[in-house]
């Protein structure tokens, strides 16, 4: 679970910048509440915000976050991300940090870099009173120093790691977490389960991205079908069932070039794990192509709606209208977060689909008390400023400051009482995080 994000110095957050998910005193839906050890922390977390505000800059920079740690070395551009309106940021490194929850313990991982170079990383198992290190790694001018916990240090051997590590093993763009963790995941575990959680735990969604093989993955899992079959048809989109269609390669792709064939064969037959994509130029849908026993087969999915008769007629998924295709991408997504134990981060989860559709997905999320995981998601979708779906500690608004920079605050800042429409107050202006619009008429509109 994500318990808070700090980010300085990236995208549009000049000054040091907090996300949390820390709850407030006396708020409805208690279930929405999670306690793990010294911590209390909450499910949800919804961002609202003007165009260009911010709120979907925070989203990037947690996935830059997960990416750079997933990938484990720090590419030279990141110039690039700093905030560009202030000299003083040009010339100032970028600093990240994230606290959550792994494996049942709570962790404190934060990392500054400048210049394609690490300047500081840092994890610690976290508590009320003082954090545990784990390690600490800095530079000073040109001299990289890297410490451990103090229990650590039993023997000449884990001494002699210790400077080995310093001065000869780990570069200065390479992030120690990864690579202790690739590489020496026995001996440092603690490093191993925080690494587990960014690459397995964390998931981020941005508004373009799309599982991929979403009909192997129902295929391989059933139960994400199933939960596909009851969540769909309750929608109102019109499908009664979704059904995935299997076909022998060369009965789908005909007569197609066989040099591309071959080559899409012989992939799938060297790395049996592996899974090839086709997509039809004309309707976008996709098919995803997997070696089974052998044998190379097509799966894609059909949804299937009921004419005048109550007899299903089969479409494909490439006739259905965006926002349907959206709802069956965040299939795997809205599963997850009932059943596991994940931290699913959406930015736009409205894009394409209706606002009584969003609101009646989410109102199902939030007033289920068996939720395993945690959803934060942006949003301009206004109604779901409902007290009854989410808490104001668990509402955020992003906003410009006349310097250009993003800040970030809770509803929960605000005195509201627990029967107030925040819907209209917002809409009206009342907690910011709204545009201001020039006056059309000067535009001679």
């Amino acid at each position: 679970m994500l318990i808070r994000f700090i980010a300085k110095n990236i995208y549009s957050f000049k000054d040091e910048t907090e996300f949390n998910l820390f709850p407030n005193k006396a708020q409805g839906l208690q279930h929405h509440k999670v306690k793990s050890g010294d911590f209390e922390f909450l499910r949800f977390s919804a961002i609202y915000g003007a165009n260009g505000s911010g709120k979907s800059n925070l989203i990037k920079a947690i996935s830059f976050l997960r990416t750079l740690v997933e990938e484990g070395k720090l590419q030279s551009e990141t110039d690039e991300l700093k905030f560009k309106l202030n000299d003083d940021c040009l010339k100032s490194p970028i600093s990240l940090g994230v606290e959550f929850i792994a494996d049942l313990k709570p962790y404190f991982y934060c990392i500054t870099f400048d210049g394609g170079k690490i300047l500081y990383e840092y994890l610690a198992e976290s508590n009320k009173s003082n954090d545990d290190i784990v390690f600490e790694r800095s530079y000073d001018t040109e001299i990289q120093e890297i410490k451990f916990k103090d229990d650590y240090y039993k023997t000449d051997k884990e001494r002699l790691f210790a400077e080995v590590l310093s001065e000869k093993l780990i570069q200065k763009n390479e992030l120690l977490i990864t690579f202790l963790s690739k590489i020496y995941p026995e001996d440092f575990k603690s490093v191993h389960s925080a690494f587990e959680w960014f690459k397995e735990t964390l998931v981020v969604i941005l508004p373009d991205a799309k599982p991929r093989g979403i009909a192997h993955i129902m295929d391989k899992e059933p139960t994400i079908k199933d939960f596909a079959n009851k969540f769909i048809p309750s929608l109102n989109t019109g499908i009664s069932e979704i059904e995935i269609e299997k076909k022998k390669f060369e009965e789908f792709v005909g007569n197609d070039d066989s040099k591309i064939k071959k080559r899409i064969i012989d992939d799938l037959r060297n790395d049996p794990d592996k899974i090839s994509i086709l997509i039809n130029k004309d309707t976008g849908e996709e098919a995803t192509l997997a070696n089974e026993n052998d044998e190379i087969v097509v799966k894609r999915l059909i949804t299937k709606h009921q004419d005048s008769l109550g007899k299903n007629i089969d479409f494909n998924l490439g006739q259905e209208s965006d926002g349907t295709r959206r709802l069956v991408d965040y299939i795997p997504a809205f599963q997850g977060i009932v059943n596991d134990n994940k931290v699913y981060v959406i930015d736009e989860i409205e894009r394409s689909i209706h606002p009584m559709t969003i609101k009646e997905i989410m109102t199902k999320l939030a007033l289920n008390e068996d939720v395993n995981g945690q959803l934060i998601f942006s949003t301009h979708e206004s109604n779901l400023l409902d007290q009854s779906i989410f808490r104001p500690d668990e509402i955020w608004f992003a906003q410009k400051d006349c310097d250009g920079s993003s800040k970030i605050y809770s509803l929960s800042d605000f005195k509201i009482h627990n029967t107030i429409n925040i819907e209209n107050g917002y809409l009206k202006g009342r907690f910011g995080g709204i545009p201001f619009l020039g006056n059309l008429k000067d535009l001679n509109w």
